[in-house]
């Protein structure tokens, strides 16, 4: 199995220096589940909660949230990470499944190679060739809650140039409230792509792609009282509402034996109204050379240089929602140099890189790494590393003046008597935050057929974003001579301090020729600094306490003859928010039966151990508590 996340080039997962998972193709068709971040549930120290609906909370290794910002994600190379918010927009992905070549999770500092924002992880989803799509597949869910109609043709325009053509129609009826009330509409959401990839000589490889996403629903969110007395959230009904268009053009060559490189160049451009506090238009325009270079037996070296210009304007809906510049544009330059140092062939080596980066509002970031690899034994693999990384402040957390958060009496965010109406103002000097992570871990082929993969870490975080209060305003109303409220104004200084530690172990393995098997876990705990200004422990705007200490996933897929197959997943995610999220065991399963013709019926069910599962709470998003549902369905999928 080879991944391209963790070194830029092709390279056995066995012998990758950092905590690897790749979901392959069979993996996704073998799942029960329905979009990409419910696949990532599988991966050992990935975090997933659904916080309302359109709204997913994904991070590795800590800090989730509803922009979790220290996860770079990627499609096909592209980064889809939305920097105005720091964070994903999952519901916007729009990648039907069935074209998915495989999904790379890269635990750990990937920012000597990708740059900023790639602290806690990578993910880079990959689609397949369109020489590998020839033909018209076509898959179908319909379930209690969801359906899904995904179609994909791919053809052959000439010799050595082939196209595919895809499209995806998604109609969702969302998460419920605690007692089981659907939360907001159906959602409606589509997708429609187009691939041409070309091979015009043997050293030459050219991918056109060209992408355009829509999306739109209601969902209930909380506004706050206008007059600031009551705490109470006043439940309201919002739109979320999306569309998105893309372009990538990418360019490899074999120039020699030694010598490879690529050009890419790609524009994306997002207009969204997120819960009828804004408008944002977010475009994108970026243009990377990477090339691998092997000059000797001893050296395997990487380098390139990146450009980015990103755009952002707001058209304000909500007057408590502002930001101190409506408007603004900011450019990166970057460059990385990384070496592959064989010490000894095949068994020791040293791999020395870093990023240069600069950018307009931080200036320039070093991210600088080293890992080492040894293979004692062939069936044996151990590997450490020291990384630097950085994620840069997001523009709410430099110019945002928000008003949307009331915190009643006597609770955990606030232990006084009296309620806090709080509003949060950005920071326009912001730095960026700090990482330097250590990792090692191991690979062992325990038997002929069992292997285990085990990693750990300590992280020390520094420059964390962190809420600070700069004004406290008490509120009166007539005829009372005492205040009823406060009203707090926070602003976010980047001097919090954190660690965290863990480990991450998955076994696979065979029981019998018909049935495989695999045990991941997670263990995840962490501290946070105390703040001088009050001896307390800092908060920031993602407390560590929002991450499970512990994660279990057991899966077994049964081959039940030549045509019938059965997946069962069993999921075990701890307490979050002190108990506030209980901890829970859920379960899917997928029975799949394929016939001579090409047709394949599944029977799916997910979250099957109870009828709706609370499973994440976001302190600082205005929105209700949401449970995912039990869901049923059946799947067609047929290939003509």
């Amino acid at each position: 199995m080879e991944s391209t996340s963790v070194a830029k080039k092709r390279q056995n997962v066995q012998d990758s220096a950092a905590a690897v998972y790749v979901i392959t193709q069979e993996d996704i068709r073998n799942s029960a589940s329905s979009t990409i971040a419910d696949l990532l549930r599988v991966v050992p120290g990935v975090e997933v909660g659904q916080v309302t609906n359109g709204v997913t909370a994904v991070s590795i290794r800590g800090f989730n949230g509803r922009n979790s910002g220290s996860l770079l994600v990627m499609v096909d190379g592209r980064s889809v990470y939305v920097s105005t918010l720091s964070g994903v927009f999952w519901d916007q992905l729009g990648v039907p499944l069935q074209d998915i070549e495989r999904i790379e999770v890269v635990r750990g500092p990937g920012s000597t190679l990708w740059g900023a924002n790639a602290v806690n992880g990578v993910i880079n989803i990959i689609t397949k060739n369109s020489a590998d799509t020839l033909g018209l597949q076509a898959n179908a869910r319909a379930g209690l809650r969801e359906q899904i109609v995904e179609m994909s043709s791919g053809n052959e325009l000439f010799p050595d140039a082939t196209v595919r053509i895809n499209g995806l129609y998604r109609r969702d009826q969302g998460l419920q409230s605690l007692s089981g009330a659907d939360l907001g509409s159906v959602a409606d959401e589509g997708a429609l792509g187009v691939r041409l990839d070309w091979q015009p000589t043997n050293r030459d490889a050219i991918t056109l792609q060209a992408d355009y996403k829509t999306g739109s629903r209601d969902t209930t969110t909380f506004n706050i009282d206008p007059a600031q007395i009551d705490p109470t959230p006043i439940p309201v009904m919002t739109p979320v509402d999306y569309s998105e268009f893309s372009l990538l053009g990418r360019w490899r060559r074999a120039q020699s034996d030694k010598l490879d490189f690529s050009v890419q160049a790609y524009y994306s451009a997002v207009d969204r109204e997120e819960l009828g506090y804004f408008v944002f238009d977010w475009s994108i325009a970026d243009l990377d050379f990477g090339a691998n270079w092997r000059p000797d037996e001893t050296h395997d070296i990487n380098f390139g240089l990146n450009l980015r210009a990103m755009s952002d304007s707001f058209t304000l809906i909500d007057p408590r929602v502002d930001f101190l510049e409506r408007a603004t544009t900011d450019y990166w330059i970057s460059g990385y140099l990384q070496d592959d140092i064989s010490l000894v062939a095949d068994t020791l080596r040293l791999t020395l890189g870093a990023k240069l980066e600069y950018n307009d509002f931080t200036g320039v970031e070093f991210q600088p790494g080293v890992r080492l690899f040894y293979r004692p034994q062939p069936d044996l693999a151990i590997w450490g590393a020291v990384t630097r990384a950085v994620r840069t402040p997001s523009r709410f957390e430099r110019g945002a003046d928000f008003q949307l958060s009331a915190i009643p009496p006597n609770s955990r965010r606030n232990p006084a008597p009296l309620p806090i109406f709080a509003s949060f103002l950005g920071d326009p000097d912001a730095e960026a935050e700090n990482l330097l992570a250590i990792e090692a871990g191991f690979r062992k082929q325990i038997a002929p057929q069992w292997s285990v993969d085990f990693a750990g870490y300590y992280n020390f975080y520094d420059s964390l974003a962190e809420p600070t209060v700069v004004a406290v305003q008490p509120n009166f109303i007539p005829q009372f001579p005492f205040p009823v409220s406060l009203t707090t104004t926070a602003q976010i200084q980047f001097r919090g301090k954190a660690e965290t530690w863990g480990l991450e172990a998955v076994v696979k393995g065979q029981f019998a020729p018909w049935w495989n098997v695999q045990l991941a876990y997670a263990r995840f705990e962490g501290r946070a600094g105390n703040d001088p200004l009050t001896g307390r422990r800092f908060n920031g705007f993602l407390p560590l306490e929002g991450s499970p200490e512990n994660q279990a996933t057991l899966v077994n897929t049964f081959k039940l003859g030549s045509a019938v197959t059965l997946n069962t997943q069993v999921r075990y995610v701890d307490e979050l928010i002190g108990g506030k999220v209980p901890s829970y065991f859920d379960g899917d399963l997928l029975l799949r039966y394929e016939t001579s013709g090409g047709l394949e019926i599944s029977l799916v069910g997910e979250n099957l151990f109870e009828a709706r599962r609370f499973e994440y709470l976001f302190d600082n998003y205005p929105a209700p508590r949401s449970t995912v549902p039990r869901n049923v369905a059946l799947d067609l999928r047929y290939r003509f």
